[in-house]
């Protein structure tokens, strides 16, 4: 009895032991395992490059186009990371480059309107022949590349076709037939045109129309002549640009509430009704079907006095890399290969369509346009003359641009007439040029 009980406990410790090494060596399997992925985690953020990407908030279209490129991007380049950072104020774009520049904050890839001062300045990198040859418009100098232009897009007015047609309107041929479409609105209580001056860089798009249309129009070099001291300001075809302007906010063919209106609140005015028309980029359609499915959008461009059509010609959107992205072997990489995929066929086409904006790669690109984006595109192609040229170019006086709307959204709520403004521009003219050689 007693050889038998012991040979049973001896049984049972074994079987205790054997399964007490079995735990321990799966234990250990595990752990083993468990190691192996943190050293190859850690490998993985170890390789991993980060780039900075900044950019501006143009529209909401263009936030969603670059959000989803770099969504897209990390997804296929898992060892690469984008930070983005969007930029939105009421003033203009350079305003916040400046203060990056200062902070040493511009990151590595940069969205720019003038690459020519970021480029004189030594702040820039050059931009690798692989990217620059995808792309038919650059920003050269000296043989190298600074600065690759992102999409072309245009500006104008979006107007409600079923206000149109109920009070018998069509397309101005003529700006008489313009400001008589405005008259006949206004005499029915429909506002004729939405304006979001609380945001100043919306007024850029009536200011530069007539810019355009009154001198651009008849001399393309007048901003750089205007440098030259051979025109100014307060010359007869800068006069009537000014005089244009202020008539329409004189005759109240504008909403009333101009000035403490946003841009983004004007798609919720069109898609109400509250406004006929507005000026702005062909983007903001997709707003305002968005608010309204059934209303049927139209398109055109102001003409002048004659009936001639100056479309304005964005090409004011590049992609730069800055001076230390340049100097990282790494991130330079990573950004020319960021690059390289926002204008890869997929993503360029998504990206084009989502803002209604026109390609500028080498290789043909076929978007699926939807009526309006195609009567968008049909007007443009189709007008006397596309003009590049705008108030803020690279020929500005830097702080002129936002001086001068500010000045005109001030002076367009007063008593202040043309010819006082137009003095008040030109001192604003000599004194930022002034400030600027000082600088240099």
């Amino acid at each position: 009895m007693i050889n038998r009980r012991k040979r049973g406990l001896l049984i049972i410790s074994i079987i205790i032991l054997v399964s007490l090494l079995v735990i321990l060596c799966g234990s250990l399997f595990y752990d083993n395992i468990r190691n192996k992925e943190r050293t190859k985690s850690a490998g993985k953020d170890e390789n991993q490059v980060e780039i900075e990407l900044v950019y501006a908030y143009q529209n909401a279209q263009w936030n969603s186009a670059i959000e989803a490129t770099v969504r897209n991007f990390e997804k296929k380049y898992p060892n690469i990371k984008v930070n983005y950072e969007v930029n939105y104020e009421d003033k203009v774009y350079e305003d916040i480059l400046i203060k990056k520049i200062a902070r040493n904050e511009l990151g590595d890839i940069v969205q720019l309107k003038t690459p020519e001062s970021y480029a004189n300045s030594d702040t820039l990198g050059e931009i690798s022949d692989e990217v620059k040859n995808l792309v038919t418009y650059t920003y050269d100098v000296g043989g190298k590349t600074y600065g690759v232009g992102a999409v072309e897009s245009t500006s104008g007015i979006i107007y409600n076709k079923e206000i149109f047609e109920r009070c018998g309107l069509s397309v101005p041929q003529t700006y008489q037939d313009f400001l008589n479409i405005c008259k006949t609105l206004k005499s029915k209580g429909i506002t004729p045109i939405g304006v979001g001056g609380s945001d100043l860089w919306h007024m850029e798009y009536w200011v530069n129309h007539f810019f355009r249309t009154d001198v651009l129009s008849k001399n393309p070099d007048w901003i750089r002549q205007c440098s030259e001291g051979v025109v100014s300001w307060t010359d007869a075809e800068a006069i009537q640009m000014l005089a244009d302007l202020k008539n329409l906010f004189d005759a109240g063919y504008v909403n009333d509430d101009w000035q403490t209106t946003r841009d983004g609140n004007l798609p919720y005015k069109m898609a109400e009704g509250e406004i006929a028309m507005m000026y702005t980029g062909p983007w903001t359609s997709f707003a305002i079907q968005k608010l309204n499915p059934s209303m049927e959008l139209g398109w055109f461009y102001v003409p002048d006095v004659k009936g001639v059509t100056y479309a304005g010609d964005n090409l004011d959107t590049f992609w730069s890399v800055t001076k230390e992205c340049e100097e990282d072997p790494d991130k330079y990489d990573a950004a020319m290969t960021f690059l390289k995929y926002f204008y890869s066929e997929q993503n360029y086409t998504l990206t084009c369509e989502a803002i209604c904006s026109f390609p500028l790669t080498k290789e043909w690109i076929a978007t699926a346009g939807v009526p309006f984006q195609e009567e968008t595109e049909r007007a443009f192609r189709s007008s006397d003359k596309q003009i590049a040229t705008y108030i803020g170019n690279e020929d500005t006086p830097v702080d002129f641009e936002k001086g001068m709307l500010l000045l005109l959204r001030s002076e367009w709520n007063g008593e202040v007439s043309v010819t006082d403004t137009a003095q008040h521009i030109q001192q604003l003219w000599n004194s930022c040029e002034a400030s600027q050689e000082a600088n240099q």
